[in-house]
């Protein structure tokens, strides 16, 4: 799928720094990263569960209030396993851990985990995509994006894709005509973007709009267009889809800069699909 779009990478370029020694996470690093996160859950352990994540720490979901977690401590003290011991739950099964970019420091692991009952049978299913974050000489999770259970029929969940896509769309094309209003409205509030071992909140579209420069990211990289070389919703839930996108941006007369990849968490609310969160992996020459 071809698209010019404008993209808003540039603006964690200004506000979050990646750092040099970062060196590209290899697949089975990233997986490894989540078995120890399910496996560290299964021991009802607070603080053994949150040595698992990176911080500050964020979890995307439709209904996401804007929290973000600053250090372990704080993740630990918000754990109440008795309320999750209420439904029944014993376990949790990782189903599936496919890791669909990877890069400098960072890569995306769409998984899929079960909760189990004692006796085995299952609770519920749902679809996460894991931000796999390398700081420090340390590999944790950065955020989980949360596209939802795993319970739609094939035309909802078609549909569902659909719209994801659509709302994309809509966004690369706000970029692509500099318009701010139409870039905001295809987004949910609060908002939420991962990359470079940080994590950045808007609470509303008034807001981001004053924090992005369009000219000023244009002039620093020399940047005239930007292509969606693909895009292809990963996971498929009843609010949520997450959606891979590999962007290559461009200086006048078609010169490449640089190529990166983006996963965008699209989440309805009162029937209107938007980006609810965002997360990159650093650029590649």
């Amino acid at each position: 799928m071809q698209l010019a779009a404008r993209n808003l990478l540039g603006l964690f370029v200004l506000s979050v720094l990646w750092p040099v020694q970062a060196l590209a996470l290899t697949g089975e690093e990233a997986r490894e990263a989540v078995r120890r996160f399910i496996e560290a859950w299964n021991t009802r352990e607070p603080a053994a569960f949150a040595a698992t994540l990176q911080y500050p720490h964020v979890r995307p979901t439709a209904d996401f209030d804007g929290r973000v977690f600053a250090d372990a401590a704080t993740y630990a003290a918000a754990i109440d396993f008795d309320q999750v011991l209420a439904t029944g739950w014993d376990r949790t099964l990782l189903d599936s851990a496919t890791v669909v970019q990877a890069g400098k420091g960072q890569a995306h692991v769409a998984g899929r985990y079960t909760r189990l009952r004692a006796d085995g049978s299952a609770i519920w299913s749902n679809q996460i995509t894991y931000v796999v974050a390398e700081k420090d000489g340390s590999i944790g999770i950065q955020a989980r994006l949360a596209a939802g259970l795993d319970d739609l029929s094939e035309s909802d969940r078609e549909a569902n894709a659909a719209a994801a896509v659509a709302a994309v769309e809509s966004y690369l094309a706000a970029f692509n005509a500099r318009d701010e209003v139409a870039m905001t409205d295809a987004m949910q509030f609060p908002h939420v973007r991962v990359g470079r071992g940080g994590v950045r909140t808007w609470s509303s579209g008034a807001e981001y709009r004053d924090t992005f420069d369009f000219d000023s990211f244009a002039e620093r990289l020399g940047w005239e267009h930007s292509e969606a070389d693909s895009m292809e919703p990963v996971q498929v839930g009843a609010r949520g889809v997450n959606v891979a996108v590999r962007i290559t941006r461009y200086a006048a007369s078609d010169v490449k800069i640089h190529s990166f990849d983006t996963v965008y968490l699209v989440t309805e609310l009162d029937g209107q699909w938007g980006i609810k969160a965002g997360a990159s992996v650093a650029p590649s020459p």
